[in-house]
């Protein structure tokens, strides 16, 4: 299923020769997890149905023989409910199930959600949707578990002065573009590095609207957070 994690998307927005067109994406992520280890991940994507037209006329283009194009464009997630479906209990690993998929049109965006129950994260982690979100999950020595999403900083380096002067250029292209993560921790949140932390509920937002280099700013950033381990049991998940 051609859903990517937010770590691989940074990748391929900044990299990819779709920066403009890819911009236009809204995701609201959010991952809830319950003291046994389960839990469930929540997605909301949409993307512009222009956008959507015009990346099926650049693959048709492709599929055709290319036209000048000698790499056909990698979409960041699919909008076929069928398709989604279909990919997902193709691939899906033991312990996991897609609980709800549906789609909607609004104002002229296309959306698509959908809800994954897992029995625990290393199940979702075999999963398309979070096989390379660079998560891991570690208990301190007080009993306090500390989870970790990196960013996709290893994989490319920080802009130049030149590479972000570029992207407040075309932020106008990028209009739209806008990420939201939140992780429902199973024990009240002790420090973490979001936007907004309420009770055990962390929220990071990135928005073109507050951050010219949003794109960069995604691939460099570690979502972090430390919660209270009392009655949680978490299996520990290395780097």
């Amino acid at each position: 299923m051609q859903i990517m994690t937010m770590r691989r998307m940074a990748t391929v927005l900044v990299l990819g020769a779709l920066l403009a067109l890819a911009g236009c994406i809204k995701v609201d992520q959010t991952l809830t997890l319950s003291p046994d280890g389960s839990g469930t991940l929540e997605m909301r994507y949409g993307m512009s149905e222009q956008t959507l037209a015009q990346l099926q006329a650049m693959e048709q283009m492709s599929a055709q023989g290319g036209q000048g194009m000698s790499v056909q464009p990698e979409q960041p997630f699919r909008f076929d409910e069928a398709e989604v479906r279909e990919a997902f209990e193709a691939d899906k690993p033991s312990g996991v199930e897609l609980t709800a998929l549906s789609s909607e049109v609004v104002d002229g965006w296309k959306y698509i959600d959908l809800t994954v129950a897992f029995d625990d994260l290393r199940a979702l982690k075999r999963t398309e949707l979070f096989e390379d979100s660079a998560l891991t999950v570690t208990r301190m020595g007080g009993g306090d578990y500390r989870l970790t999403q990196r960013g996709g900083g290893d994989e490319m380096s920080a802009p130049g002065a030149s590479e972000q002067q570029l992207m407040q250029q075309m932020s106008a292209m990028l209009a739209g573009f806008r990420i939201a993560q939140t992780i429902v921790a199973p024990g009240e949140i002790i420090e973490s590095n979001a936007d907004a932390v309420n009770g055990r509920r962390a929220t990071w937002v990135f928005d073109i609207a507050d951050d010219p280099n949003v794109i960069s700013t995604l691939a460099q950033t570690n979502l972090e957070l430390v919660f209270d381990g009392d009655g949680v049991e978490l299996p520990t998940i290395a780097p």
